[in-house]
């Protein structure tokens, strides 16, 4: 998660007492089946951070430290972590097995964290970051900002064609895509003007992975005044993203918004626990089936670092 800092460090309506009593119950009732949920720290877990997990297909892919054959983790000349994306194969209980590291044969080790991939497993949208300085208004420094790239999976060769999107401008951060389940949204984190937090959603449509529309702001309902990161959209179109927003249970905080409402003032809801933890969890991802899946937390009796877990039941 550290890949993220950039951005970390960066930064009603009132309703009628009937709506107000429905909201109520809503909050209440919303999210109920999470006490039956069963979360289960991941065997793959150790002193490296471990977050942002994907099941596509018959893989999964996940984000780690970069290491060195000794196992001691890579740094940049500024004494950054550098990550790469893992791929796996995941057990009938969810732990990940036989992780390989994910290549870039242009540019060689570079940072790659929190990915997101099309249905069919042909493109790959992830964070990485400028290799030039950009101005970064909210530390009054410059420094290498993050971007989004995509890639293109061809069979035989790998990770190919690999892309920075068009509105990536240098001056500011874009990180942690995802894909709307027909491919045909990206939704993101930046801090270009007109954020409202320390990094607000944002998305562009998407057309054949190749164009990309206009960049737009969620409404001000998802995003708050604090920072909003690791967006997630399930198979029943809801969105899921961590925040550090005021009321939450921890840290950084779960919450789910669903795309399908009409109604634009409804809050996000925080997540239950055991989704949500007196520390920070973030990075959920949830199977089609709506019932399992993972989320990255920092808390207690962890590794110490970012730690994987796999949740069923939901």
């Amino acid at each position: 998660m550290k890949i993220q800092k950039n951005i970390e460090e960066n930064n009603m309506i009132l309703k009628p007492i009937f709506t107000t009593l429905l909201f109520l119950l809503a909050l209440t009732f919303g999210f109920s089946q999470s006490e039956d949920v069963e979360v289960k720290k991941l065997e793959i877990n150790n002193k490296l951070d471990h977050f942002a997990a994907r099941v596509v297909k018959d893989k999964i892919f996940f984000s780690s430290n970069l290491t060195r054959k000794n196992g001691r983790v890579i740094l940049d000349k500024y004494s950054q972590n550098l990550y790469g994306i893992y791929e796996g194969t995941v057990t009938e209980d969810g732990e990940i097995k036989d992780p390989k590291l994910v290549t870039r044969p242009e540019v060689g080790m570079s940072n790659m964290s929190v990915a997101t991939y099309s249905k069919d497993g042909k493109y790959m949208y992830f964070t990485s970051n400028h290799t030039q300085k950009g101005e970064n208004k909210l530390q009054d420094k410059n420094t290498f900002n993050l971007l989004i790239q995509r890639a293109e999976y061809k069979e035989g060769k790998g990770w190919i064609n690999f892309t920075t999107l068009p509105f990536c401008e240098p001056d500011f951060n874009f990180a942690h895509p995802a894909l709307s389940p027909d491919g045909s949204t990206l939704y993101f984190i930046a801090d270009i003007e007109g954020t409202k937090g320390k990094s607000d959603l944002y998305k562009v449509s998407v057309s054949n992975h190749e164009t990309y529309g206009e960049v737009t702001k969620l409404n001000e309902t998802i995003n708050s005044s604090r920072k909003e990161i690791f967006p997630f959209v399930s198979a029943d179109n809801k969105l899921y993203f961590s925040s550090d927003r005021r009321g939450g249970k921890g840290g950084l905080d779960i919450y789910c918004y669903d795309l399908n409402s009409t109604n634009i003032i409804k809050p996000p809801l925080s997540l239950d626990a055991p989704i949500n933890s007196r520390g920070d969890d973030f990075s959920f991802f949830l199977n089609d089936d709506l019932t399992t899946g993972y989320i990255s937390s920092r808390r207690s009796r962890g590794e110490g670092g970012d730690d994987l877990y796999y949740f069923s039941k939901f």
